[in-house]
């Protein structure tokens, strides 16, 4: 990759290193008291549909909450990576060829005996309304909200913290795919090592496209609804 290429899309004068940090203390904030404020208000336990729903929802609201603390800082959404690319059809394949390779691999993977914990889901099998619902979730929750939160918000805000240099880009990009394994944490050690592994390839992939978030979104729904459509069938990994 080019130095263009992880570079600011813009040439707007940028805020302070330390309003990035600012911005992501914020957010981690508000993502803490909207999980508090969804506990309080909604009984537990919640069956897998409504806690889709509800989760996808939350993760919409704090989008929103992202960015507007973008658009504070004089940014916009092209900043963090969420811009048109120069051809969605080849922005389709290589997410596309990217989901293929990673449920390839994921699958060999669990064949062999490396297995995350994935139980939390083992009721989408049989059920195809739980099913679509997920495969409905793995591209709004996973795919746009990660990928806008992880490899996007989160990703410029920690290379600007950095000093916004090469070597910066490449520090946040290890980082935040560090973080993204840990919020996995409930898929056992492996997931958490296997996330963490996808969210930096992830990371790179948004780097090596010009820093554009859409390959990385797309390869990651694909793949993410590809799975819930194989738990329809066989369930996950035990």
């Amino acid at each position: 990759m080019t130095e263009n290429q992880i570079e600011s899309p813009g040439k707007v004068r940028r805020p302070g290193r330390w309003r990035y940090l600012i911005d992501i203390i914020v957010l981690v904030a508000v993502t803490f008291v909207l999980d508090a404020v969804i506990g309080a208000f909604v009984p537990a336990p919640i069956n897998l549909e409504k806690g889709f729903v509800f989760d996808a929802m939350g993760k919409m609201l704090l989008v929103g909450v992202a960015w507007g603390l973008i658009r504070l800082r004089g940014e916009t959404l092209a900043d963090i990576g969420l811009k048109r690319p120069a051809s969605w059809m080849r922005t389709f394949m290589i997410g596309l060829g990217l989901a293929a390779i990673i449920f390839i691999a994921i699958y060999l993977s669990e064949k062999a005996g490396f297995r995350r914990d994935l139980s939390k889901f083992k009721d989408v099998q049989g059920n195809l309304e739980l099913a679509i619902f997920g495969v409905l979730y793995a591209f709004i929750g996973a795919g746009f909200y990660e990928e806008f939160m992880f490899r996007g918000f989160l990703m410029e805000g920690l290379a600007m913290l950095f000093g916004a240099g090469r070597g910066a880009w490449i520090a946040a990009c290890v980082v935040q795919g560090a973080l993204f394994g840990l919020v996995h944490a409930y898929q056992n050690p492996l997931g958490m090592a296997i996330t963490g592994t996808l969210g930096i390839l992830l990371g790179i992939l948004v780097l090596a496209s010009g820093r554009n978030l859409w390959p990385a979104i797309i390869a990651h729904g694909l793949f993410d609804a590809s799975r819930f459509v194989l738990f329809y069938f066989q369930g996950p990994p035990t």
